[in-house]
């Protein structure tokens, strides 16, 4: 029974590391969207504002912004994505877990 216990624990170990190492990932891919937000509003801004303005004027300014802000748009979306989609936390732990309680029951 101890070591069934301990192969668990270490199941559990490997899995919160896996856990680890994903949220890291998510996190710089928002870093990344963020980031790449930003820098299009700002080339945006300053593209339109020397070249545009005497063109489209404003019509040209909030274009450039939507385009902008779709490519981060669709950076949150891919991060949402790999969350919702991405693999249950501890899944192969429960699955143990549901395992061994069955293996552990009196026979009926």
């Amino acid at each position: 029974m101890g070591s069934l216990a301990q192969a668990r624990f270490e199941l559990f170990i490997v899995e919160l590391q896996e856990e680890k190492l994903r949220t890291i990932s998510l996190l710089i891919w928002v870093g990344a969207g963020c980031a790449l937000g930003l820098a299009g509003v700002l080339v945006g801004i300053a593209a339109l504002g020397l070249f545009m303005w005497e063109r489209a004027g404003y019509a040209g300014l909030i274009g450039l912004a939507l385009c902008t802000l779709a490519g981060a748009g669709a950076i949150f979306a891919h991060v949402r994505h790999r969350i919702i989609k991405g693999p249950q936390p501890f899944a192969s732990t429960s699955e143990e877990f549901r395992k061994d309680v069955a293996s552990l029951k009196p026979p009926e």
